[in-house]
């Protein structure tokens, strides 16, 4: 019943022109980035080999379309590549899937330079090695698939569910295990297992959290650009995200045709009409993450349990509107509580509103820096010693070494996959081996070829991000409209946002010089201008950056709502950035939001707020670029 009105109403999302910008689909490129420089009993690992030498009989190159059949009937649709390898040759299989309204990649023969929309297919082609060969090496098995719902894969979206896509998942590797007869294993708990890595990322990103959980055959994997908790994703303090859910269920009209389970059509319809989502949908969303077995002192559900042995690499971009800085720090400290391995890297870019003019145009921005926007920015520029990078991306003008994501990406997996010594190795990687520090964070500085350093604490204890320095001083009140008068509070300096501005409320204790890397914490009190209102108002908060030369913007344009009158405490966005003289953080104050574009009290409300503010400690970096 609720099918059809939402078509209508996602079609009309999809002619203002939503689904352009939201899908996260094409076929393309660009690769994340981080791994890891030290060594730990668990990178030592035995050479991989064959299950069977009577049947690893070795096969030449070769790419094939392959139909499945799911737990309940479901076909599903999957590229398998073949790589060229000599009889009792071993090679692990990475697994890749694609973002959400997107679909799998059915070719990797395209031209690296040209690909600008989804992260990892260039680090498929690495790691398949079938262009511009690395010779001292075989190529990889490599599978990419259309998860349910999406291209020739059949069923309803559910949002990787584990009772559905989860299973998927499984069916997929068993199919691996019986058909790859060169597959790479190694072993463990006392029997020959596969080896197997996963890439993606967004809702690529999420099937690697929800399939470790699910099955033990996980080796490592590299989430980018993925949530950790669907519930503060997309209804943080219970108030919808409308503008992308709009725009992902618009574009999903054509790329997915419409096929989506119903209970999703029934939320986005209570997004937008009540503004509440029901309790039932919200748990379920809660399940569809690594949030539901990260908690180790809950029940876990579905049989979900979070192993010791798979490193994880996560990649989350400061500016990414749908999935913050934060679900990245979530899903790092899960992981590194039980995996020594686990790295983080922060980069600029992610899911992006720049095609409705409330973001800044990533491709503009990294114009002249030699860089491409792929969902991420393609290079990293690290600041660290010229000794300890690579002659050939040593860039003298500034003082950097600078990364191609995707060759960080693939020497993490080899690390893991194949051994230490490999990705240590120039001729078995086809590039010199690059550093690729536990933690590593692209800071907002205004430069174009944005400075990554790598975190370190100040003590011998290993880099951390917990921790704030002392709150602020409670802000004096600061009276704001909520509501549609509030329209169109600005994100950054387009156009678009400069029909209104957020505003800037000066903290006492946020003009100290230094990085700032972390998860702000803020007290604040929402109180009535007047009689309360009925309704709860929504305000929305987060910190500015003020410059020395007196420009005002909102930091990574990310703010967080808040609903309801009184005191609460809460997380603001996560936030990379570097502060120099004369430089300092503001709290931002709105009473709408064009990221929450339906979200918003339908009789304006005045109300005050302030708020003490509890900002990320110092980082220090080992080059003092962070020590002013």
């Amino acid at each position: 019943m609720l099918k059809d009105p939402f078509r209508v109403f996602a079609l009309s999302c999809l002619l203002i022109g939503l689904a352009g910008c939201l899908s996260e689909s094409e076929p393309g490129v660009v690769a994340p980035a981080g791994g890891g420089s030290s060594v730990t009993p668990s990178e030592n690992q035995t050479p991989l080999q064959v299950k069977s030498q009577a049947t690893a009989v070795g096969h030449d190159a070769r790419v094939e379309q392959v139909t499945l059949t799911a737990f309940d009937g479901t076909e599903l649709a999957m590229t398998v590549y073949f790589p060229e390898l000599a009889a009792g040759e071993a090679a692990p299989l990475l697994l890749h899937s694609h973002g959400f309204g997107g679909n799998r990649s059915a070719t990797l023969d395209f031209d690296e330079a040209t690909q600008t929309s989804e992260i990892g297919v260039d680090t498929l082609q690495v790691a398949y090695n079938e262009k511009d060969k690395t010779t001292a090496r075989a190529g990889w098995y490599i599978i990419s698939y259309d998860q349910r719902g999406h291209g020739d894969t059949g069923g309803n979206v559910t949002i990787l569910d584990p009772d559905f896509e989860g299973k998927d998942l499984k069916t997929i590797l068993d199919w691996a295990e019986a058909n790859l007869p060169n597959l790479g294993h190694r072993s463990k708990a006392g029997k020959l297992d596969p080896v197997i890595g996963t890439i993606g990322r967004s809702y690529g990103g999420a099937f690697q959290l929800i399939g470790s959980g699910l099955d033990s055959r996980i080796d490592a994997m590299v989430p980018n650009g993925t949530w950790y908790d669907l519930r503060y994703s997309l209804n943080p303090a219970g108030v919808p995200k409308t503008t992308y859910l709009n725009g992902l269920v618009a574009g999903g009209l054509q790329s997915n045709r419409g096929r989506f389970d119903p209970f999703l059509f029934e939320g986005l319809l209570q997004a937008n009409t009540t503004g509440v989502v029901s309790e039932e949908i919200v748990k379920r969303l809660g399940s569809q993450g690594s949030v539901s077995y990260c908690d180790l002192a809950a029940n876990l559900p579905r049989g979900m349990t979070l192993k010791t042995d798979v490193p994880a690499f996560f990649i989350q971009g400061a500016t990414d509107v749908l999935f913050n800085l934060n679900d990245a720090i979530w899903n790092f400290e899960c992981y590194r509580k039980v995996n020594a391995n686990a790295k983080l890297l922060f980069v600029k870019y992610g899911h992006l509103l720049n095609a409705l003019g409330i973001q800044q145009d990533p491709a503009a921005a990294l114009a002249g820096t030699g860089a491409k926007y792929a969902f991420n920015e393609s290079l990293i520029w690290l600041k660290t010693t010229r000794n300890a990078c690579p002659a050939a991306n040593w860039d003298a003008d500034t003082g950097r070494c600078v990364i191609p994501l995707k060759n960080m990406m693939f020497q993490f997996l080899a690390q893991h996959l194949v051994g230490a010594q490999q990705a240590r190795s120039e001729s078995y990687l086809g590039f010199a081996p690059l550093p690729l520090p536990e933690i590593t964070a692209v800071l907002e500085d205004s430069r174009n070829d944005p400075t990554a350093v790598e975190v370190k604490s100040n003590s011998s204890s290993r880099p951390k991000l917990e921790g704030v320095r002392a709150a602020s001083a409670f802000t004096m009140p600061t009276q704001v409209m909520t509501g549609i008068t509030g329209i169109p509070s600005g994100l950054t300096s387009t156009q678009a946002a400069q029909l209104a501005q957020p505003i800037f409320v000066d903290l006492n204790n946020a003009n100290v010089k230094g990085c700032f890397v972390g998860t702000p914490q803020a007290t604040v009190k929402v109180e009535p201008v007047g009689p309360a209102s009925p309704e709860a108002p929504i305000v929305y908060l987060g910190l500015g950056l003020k410059r020395a030369d007196g420009t005002q913007t909102v930091l990574h344009d990310q703010v967080t709502p808040l609903k309801g009158y009184g005191e609460k405490s809460i997380e603001l966005p996560g936030i990379s950035v570097q502060l120099k003289e004369g430089d300092s953080l503001t709290l931002t104050i709105q009473g709408f939001s064009p990221v929450f574009v339906t979200s918003f009290n339908r009789l304006p409300v005045p109300v005050t707020v302030s708020a003490s503010v509890a900002l990320p400690n110092a980082v220090q970096d080992p080059t003092g670029f962070c020590s002013l």
